[in-house]
């Protein structure tokens, strides 16, 4: 009983005189390199690129089918984990607020051929989302590899190529459902 009670009126001491229990500084930001940081920045957009076009394409076949806008929540949560790593890390944070803009011009390009493609009709844009599912895949595994030794950010990687299947499987069950009904 002895041994508890001398290190229990310790910290009841120090807690009392205002001394902080430990002596541990308060870690600092790690520094990532940069090719980590670029592509966290790059997994922002994108998985915005994703939400926008879903909200887009929402907008035009809502009415016919509720897969864009489940999928944008989503799509809205990837963006959401992605920020925070950036915050975590100190990266600036390239994501423009305004739906359908990109700071990325390659992405910007890819938004604009993508909701062009959707709008034609709704398994053109069903389409679409399969595309951007694969291409997310794709992108995350080797942006997985890059990010091996930061635990947190391959383990947000990992739950967006989760996302990102199940996103592949329901925009593929949508085209399967509308092929019954042609």
């Amino acid at each position: 009983m002895k041994r508890f009670l001398l290190p229990l009126m310790l910290l009841c001491a120090v807690a009392m005189i205002g001394l902080p229990v430990s002596a541990k500084k308060p870690e600092s930001p790690v520094s990532l390199p940069e090719d980590v940081a670029a592509t966290l920045q790059f997994m922002r957009e994108e998985e915005k690129l994703a939400r926008d076009v879903y909200v887009y394409l929402d907008a035009l076949w809502g009415e016919d089918t509720n897969t864009f806008s489940n999928i944008s929540e989503s799509e809205q949560q990837h963006t959401d984990a992605v920020a925070g790593l950036l915050a975590k890390y100190a990266v600036r944070d390239l994501a423009l607020p305004d739906p359908g803009k990109f700071t990325n011009p390659d992405l910007q390009a890819l938004y604009d051929e993508l909701v062009k493609i959707g709008a034609v009709n709704l398994e053109d844009a069903l389409n679409v989302g399969v595309a951007i599912e694969e291409k997310d895949i794709t992108d995350i595994n080797a942006a997985i590899v890059e990010a091996v030794g930061y635990t947190d950010i391959v383990q947000v990687y990992t739950n967006l190529v989760a996302g990102s299947a199940r996103h592949l499987d329901g925009f593929l069950r949508a085209l399967d459902a509308l092929d019954k009904t042609q």
